[in-house]
């Protein structure tokens, strides 16, 4: 499998395997693993999911509405979560009684606020986390946006069609989001050998 690093914050993030997936989730605090599970499930940014408010959160349905004002692409989306995920977020809203206007994860407690809403988490204090857990346990090329990716090029090794991948992904426009799968080199060149061969 090809991987990709980020070096000093450049390049593509990595494309996470399912056992560096849970290794990173067991050893993240909650919080944090709550915010890492919407990076994955929802294939999302982390601006995006960081602006998920208490009043975006659909139970009924099981999904999350991203806003239009906090998408890249300024179109809001719906998010479909696995149900367990959903339910902790539900937790997290109701144990710290958040209203509907409040972000789901903030730097500062509840009561701190600014005009009466909380503020949201900071990238910085989650990659701060996240960098910390990689770093204890040998994981390098790791971001926030490696969940993106890892999504993305799950869904196109399960067969997804690129179109289909996009419904999920928000991506303006099919050569953007190939840009995020990670396609094994190896298997592509194999298959176009055995192509070859039967020519």
């Amino acid at each position: 499998m090809t991987l990709f690093y980020k070096v000093n914050r450049s390049g593509k993030a990595k494309v996470l395997s399912p056992e560096e997936r849970t290794l990173i989730q067991d050893n993240l605090p909650q919080k944090y693993r709550l915010v890492a599970d919407l990076l994955y499930w929802s294939a999302g940014r982390i601006s995006e999911v960081l602006a998920i408010r208490v009043r975006n959160l659909v139970p009924e349905t099981g999904m999350v509405i991203l806003e239009r004002g906090t998408t890249k692409m300024k179109k809001s989306r719906e998010v479909y979560l696995p149900p367990k995920l959903m339910d902790s977020l539900v937790l997290r809203a109701r144990g710290l009684r958040l209203q509907p206007n409040d972000f789901l994860f903030f730097n500062q407690s509840p009561t701190q606020s600014r005009n009466g809403i909380t503020m949201p988490l900071s990238s910085a204090a989650f990659d701060k986390e996240l960098r910390k857990v990689c770093e204890w346990n040998g994981l390098s090329g790791v971001s926030s946006h490696s969940y993106r990716r890892t999504q993305l090029t799950e869904l196109y090794r399960d067969g997804w069609t690129l179109r289909e991948i996009q419904q999920i992904s928000g991506h303006r426009s099919l050569a953007s989001l190939q840009e995020y799968l990670d396609v094994d080199r190896d298997k592509v060149v194999g298959k176009y050998r055995k192509r070859m061969g039967a020519a």
